[in-house]
């Protein structure tokens, strides 16, 4: 089969096999690579560049997402697929990004408990969001480790800070604890401290 290249606008590099266009990729990495230097290639060469390509693509756009913001491991190889990446590819990606230390499971789940604190959030719903945001138990437990676990303190915070206000009535006082619900406090927590709340008023 034959291998031919031809230039593109920004410095990509459009890749021809036989003829027939194949994909684009960024002249940079081509350069740099062995594929270059060929004319002729055979079906194992092609499935082999293949693959680097749709690495190189992936590893890319892992790059992207993470210059919006940092991610998970198993939350940033989900996005890749998403975007019509093959799992294979995301995944590798996603390896070679821990490898340059810009991806790490700890450092994220450290950053999101400090975000889900601020919310609010109990330590039970912020332990449900680290493993649906596909962190591993253990590293999720590692990072709960700073959490201040005193969770009526927290209810009566909240209550000082920004729900108190809306105890006047049996509306607002229903609306309240549907809130500390959705934050995931037990009935027994909410009820204790809304009753320590209103008879110190």
């Amino acid at each position: 089969m034959k291998l031919n290249v031809k230039n593109g606008n920004r410095g990509k590099v459009h890749i021809y096999i036989d003829g027939e266009y194949r994909y684009t990729v960024d002249g940079e990495y081509w350069y740099s690579e062995k594929w270059h230097k060929l004319k002729d290639i055979d079906e194992e060469e092609l499935a082999a560049l293949d693959g680097a390509v749709s690495f190189r693509r992936a590893f890319n756009a892992g790059m992207n997402l993470l210059s919006y913001r940092a991610h998970g491991k198993k939350e940033l190889v989900n996005k890749l697929v998403a975007k019509k990446h093959d799992r294979a590819s995301a995944e590798k990606a996603v390896e070679r990004l821990e490898e340059l230390k810009l991806i790490n499971d700890l450092d994220y789940a450290e950053m999101a408990v400090r975000h889900l604190e601020k919310k609010g959030c109990s330590e039970k719903r912020i332990m449900q969001e680290l493993l649906l945001k596909g962190i591993d138990r253990d590293t999720a437990e590692t990072a709960l480790l700073s959490l201040d676990k005193n969770s009526h303190k927290r209810i009566i915070e909240l209550l000082e800070n920004k729900y108190g206000k809306y105890l006047g009535d049996e509306k607002g006082r229903k609306k309240v604890f549907n809130a500390f619900l959705r934050l995931g406090y037990s009935y027994s927590e909410i009820n204790s401290a809304l009753r320590e709340f209103e008879e110190d008023l």
